[in-house]
């Protein structure tokens, strides 16, 4: 049993604020940005292409691994300059043009993100599993000079994409052979520039395409690099000064969710990038044993376990079979993850289990808002942490007024890092960027003790006979149950009560439970009007977006069709 520290907040404030004065590393100072007068770090990168030039340092170290393909540093920097220049010399691309990425994780769908970069267009990570109707969208949506894609997915385009040309990525490598040595003409490149195009989930309406700048993209790796030097000054006592560079980290990163989502993108990629860490690819199904032996075989010491990922893992008899000691840090995320699987991976995954940490952000909040981790997270297992450096946060009333500690409202954050907009899309962007550089996230929440709370679908709240029910406390609850491996709660219409509690519930392998064994177990847990009155057991993975958030529309219908999986 760990016992948490309730003395490391105040470790860790002090260490952060040795780390961020003046002549330190993370220095943060005050600049104009966009109009307004933000808090950034002094010292930083004012472009990607300006951060990918200084992995000239890495040289021969490992930067990808993808099946049996192992590219260092140097091949990727120089098989990124030489697609770059096709893609000026040949494809005609131009400082600003989008180049639409449209593939399953693969090493040339890192090549491809850094070459469109490079030649100063504007890569739009395509979401993998769109349907056609999808697909179309996003295309009339940014309207792509090139598709750059993997054979299946370009075969979908096709009669959807007319006009547009689209280059399949068996054929980098060659192009990339054929042209080494060869560099793109650099682009003039200003920090709010639009770096790239992520979309948001579109689990209600369209998806948007969500405009990142340079800025936010490099911020969201110098946050988290900051939180690595915290730990390391801990560990060893020495403080990084301006002008110094941060080590090499020895990392190795296993990366099981698409690189189309900005966790993946940004928190790893791109900080591999910056850090030069070793990034493992795992891309097709999600298999959990295939995950713990990939951990043994390549020595990973870091993962994160979004959505579904941690739950379908802790239930995994393949738990025990491999040696997994390597791992020290384990992230989880994605959506709101229960007290009782944050027990669960510390328990499968002991050599992790002091790091366990999360953070909290959007694709429109382009860095992370606020995290959490270690024996902090241990203590106050529902918080998402402590609000970032350089980023301020507030609880908001339906009115727009500031709400006091503890208090429940919308959260709303001012930071160098939040989006452009939406592309295309100025209403939608009005109706969340504020005139004076304030974002509203569309999540609720509260503050206690400097941590922040999310109600994350309270949006969702219940109404049974006028009582507040939140999906998320249910789930929770249902989640402590041994049996139990990942549930969702929504509302569904009841004649009498207005609204009634209804919860899907993925079993783990090989049990059985009934659905008043479950009743039972909520009744002596929850008031009564919050146990639900709807069931659907299943043993199927609980269906989700890329990123993580459960796909409520799938689950209506698993209810509605009487479906019964387990």
């Amino acid at each position: 049993m760990i016992e948490p520290d309730t003395g490391v907040s105040d470790l860790m404030a002090g260490v952060r604020s040795e780390l961020t004065a003046p002549g330190g590393l993370f220095e943060v100072g005050i600049e104009e940005v966009r109009g307004n007068l933000l808090s950034v770090f002094t010292h930083r990168f004012r472009s990607l292409r300006a951060m990918l030039d200084a992995t000239g340092r890495y040289g021969e170290r490992t930067f990808i691994v993808d099946g049996e393909v192992r590219m260092s540093f140097a091949a990727h920097l120089e098989a990124a300059d030489a697609m770059a220049a096709f893609l000026q010399e040949d494809a005609g691309i131009r400082p600003g043009d989008r180049i639409a990425i449209f593939a399953a994780n693969r090493w040339e769908w890192i090549v491809t993100f850094w070459a469109v970069t490079s030649a100063g267009a504007i890569p739009a990570a395509f979401n993998g599993w769109w349907t056609p109707d999808e697909v179309t969208h996003a295309l009339d949506l940014v309207g792509p000079r090139l598709v750059i894609g993997d054979h299946d997915r370009l075969e979908r385009l096709a009669g959807l994409a007319a006009g547009t040309p689209g280059l399949e990525m068996d054929e980098i490598a060659g192009m990339c052979q054929e042209r080494a040595g060869q560099h793109p003409t650099p682009a003039v490149v200003a920090e709010d520039d639009v770096a790239l195009l992520l979309f948001t989930s579109g689990t209600t309406g369209r998806a948007k395409a969500v405009m990142v700048p340079h800025r936010s993209a490099i911020g969201f790796v110098q946050l988290n690099s900051l939180g690595d030097a915290m730990a390391s000054r801990v560990m060893s006592g020495d403080v990084p000064r301006a002008g110094d560079l941060l080590p090499p980290s020895d990392d190795v990163v296993l990366v099981t969710s698409p690189l189309f989502h900005t966790s993946m993108l940004q928190g790893f990629m791109i900080a591999g990038v910056l850090r030069g860490n070793t990034v493992v690819l795992l891309p097709g199904r999600f298999d959990p044993g295939r995950v713990l032996q990939t951990i043994e075989r390549e020595g990973v010491t870091m993962w994160s376990a979004l959505g579904s990922a941690a739950p379908r893992v802790c239930a995994s008899d393949a738990i025990g079979r491999y040696d997994t000691s390597s791992l020290r840090r384990l992230g989880i995320g994605g959506a709101p993850v229960s007290p009782a699987i944050q027990t669960q991976m510390r328990q499968a995954f002991p050599s992790a289990r002091q790091s366990l940490g999360m953070g909290y952000t959007s694709t429109e909040g382009g860095a992370v808002v606020a995290n959490i981790g270690g024996p902090e997270y241990m203590a106050h297992p529902t918080s998402t942490g402590r609000v970032t450096v350089t980023t301020e946060l507030e609880i908001r009333d339906p009115l727009g007024a500031a709400l006091p500690e503890g208090e429940e409202g919308e959260v709303h954050v001012k930071s160098p890092y939040i989006m452009r907009g939406y592309w295309r899309d100025p209403a939608a962007s009005e109706a969340v960027l504020k005139s004076d550089g304030w974002l509203a996230m569309g999540d609720i929440g509260f503050l206690r003790e400097g941590l922040l709370y999310i109600n994350s679908r309270a949006r969702d709240i219940i109404l049974v006979s006028a009582e507040n029910v939140s999906p998320t406390e249910v789930e929770y609850c249902l989640e402590e149950h041994p049996l139990v491996g990942e549930a969702a709660v929504f509302a569904v219409d009841d004649a009498q009560t207005g609204d009634a509690v209804c919860a899907v519930v993925s079993l783990r392998a090989d049990s059985e439970l009934a659905e008043g064994e479950l009743e039972s177990w909520c009744r002596t847990r929850l008031a009564y009007f919050k146990v639900p009155t709807r069931w659907c057991v299943v043993r199927d993975a609980l269906p989700r977006t890329a990123s993580g958030k459960l796909l409520k529309v799938e689950l209506r219908k698993w209810v509605t069709e009487g479906s019964q999986r387990a």
